[in-house]
């Protein structure tokens, strides 16, 4: 049972083995397969997707640029606002502090008049008592009869006794006149003080609301700086947001553009590669650009051109005098076109290895290459949908330099093909049969 089920297993794993080889086999043939053609279309659609990628990266450097100045310009502008907020917290704490004395020097005030008050009150006590004594002694007087001051003195019983009583009586008239004075003097300079405490205090209160309303108006500045600041500080928050997101998406670009160039590496190898079996097959007498397409008849080259289309060979207008297609089109063509049936976005072909002297936009005939061959040969393709060649780029025969398309003056998808020998237009159908 062992050796069986051993020999199952073998089996098993030599059948896994032969299609594992098969289809790896498989894999190699499809690969050799791929023509220069289809690798050229591949190296195109990786330049062009590194060219879109550079591009963006570019824009996002300048994204970058610009938002990096922006921030720095809000930073500033934050510092000068917290600067100034930080000089009104300092205004505002010495308002705070002017205030305070001034309540202070306003409270020492009301003791002042307050203490004043009360002096006065005790002045005006003593000056009512002082008065009452006066009532009191009038009223004894006027009980016991009228006593003037001559008969006081006329009640002397001796000069001794009317030297006292002339004494007493002056005594008692000056000093009663002294507290009279006195109380009177006390009680104006009292009512004076106390109006000029009153004067005063009212001038600390003005002041108090003066100091108050700057105090007010620093705040609402300060409120209005912090409002400043924070927004400023929203702003800043939302640059760098966009700032890291733009970094981001810059990063990811450089690994795309990591991928396409290895990308590009490999397929630049794979092409060179194509570009060998080319040169050796037309070593041996092949002819790369010969085959049939789409059922019609291969077109050869008699010379060194093969046929700059790999999807038709129809031709649709020769070379020479004809009438102007669409009333803007040459009346003396100098080249052919090319055209059948679902002909836009097909391959463009370089009818011989050279070097590419111009690639762009040339007027009516649009998207244009224009390739040199050396020995006094040159060959134009018009018209083009897209240009995958630049200028002073070299090309081998077969290599796809463009798209078909009907850019400039043209009335329809088409490949305007010229064949230029020694400055002269010349018909190339001499060239192909």
């Amino acid at each position: 049972m062992k050796s069986r089920k051993s020999v199952k297993i073998i089996c098993l794993v030599l059948a896994i083995l032969m299609v594992l080889t098969l289809f790896t086999g498989i894999v190699v043939h499809l690969a050799d397969a791929r023509s220069l053609t289809d690798i050229d279309r591949e190296i195109g659609e990786a330049r062009s997707q590194i060219n879109n990628l550079e591009g963006r990266r570019e824009t996002i450097d300048d994204q970058l640029s610009e938002l990096g100045d922006r921030l720095q310009e809000l930073r500033v502008q934050e510092d000068a606002y917290l600067q100034e907020v930080a000089i009104l917290q300092d205004q505002l704490q010495l308002l705070e502090e002017r205030i305070t004395l001034t309540e202070e020097q306003i409270a020492i005030y009301q003791q002042m008049i307050l203490d004043k008050e009360q002096r006065l009150e005790e002045a005006i006590a003593r000056e009512y008592e002082q008065f009452e004594l006066y009532r009191l002694r009038i009223r004894t007087m006027e009980e016991q009869g009228h006593v003037s001051y001559i008969q006081i003195l006329l009640g002397a019983r001796s000069f001794g006794d009317l030297v006292a009583r002339m004494h007493d009586a002056g005594e008692i008239m000056n000093a009663d006149q002294r507290i009279a004075e006195a109380l009177e003097r006390y009680r104006v300079a009292v009512g004076a003080y106390k109006e000029e405490l009153l004067s005063d205090r009212e001038e600390l209160e003005i002041l108090i609301a003066q100091l108050e309303a700057e105090h007010a108006a620093l705040e609402i500045e300060r409120a209005n700086l912090q409002r400043l600041i924070e927004e400023i500080e929203a702003r800043i928050e939302a640059n760098e947001i966009e700032f890291a997101a733009l970094e981001e998406e810059k990063d990811r670009i450089s690994v795309e553009l990591a991928a396409r160039s290895a990308e590009m590496t490999t397929l630049s190898a794979e092409r060179q590669a194509a570009i060998a079996e080319l040169e050796r097959q037309a070593a041996a007498g092949g002819n790369p650009g010969g085959g049939g397409m789409g059922g019609e008849p291969a077109r050869r080259g008699t010379g060194h051109f093969v046929w700059p289309s790999d999807f038709t060979t129809n031709v649709t207008s020769g070379f020479g005098p004809r009438a102007r297609p669409g009333g803007f089109g040459s009346s003396n063509h100098r080249g052919i076109d090319i055209a059948a049936a679902g002909i836009y976005g097909t391959n463009i072909l370089a009818a011989a290895s050279g070097v590419v002297t111009f690639a762009g936009w040339n007027g009516g005939f649009g998207n244009v290459v224009m390739i040199s061959h050396g020995n006094g040969y040159s060959t134009v393709y018009a018209h083009n949908s897209r240009n995958l060649v630049s200028n002073g780029q070299n090309v081998v025969q077969g290599q796809v330099i463009a798209l078909v398309g009907s850019t400039g003056a043209s009335t329809g998808p088409h490949i305007h093909f010229e064949i230029i020998r020694n400055g002269v237009h010349v018909n190339p159908m001499l060239y192909f049969t």
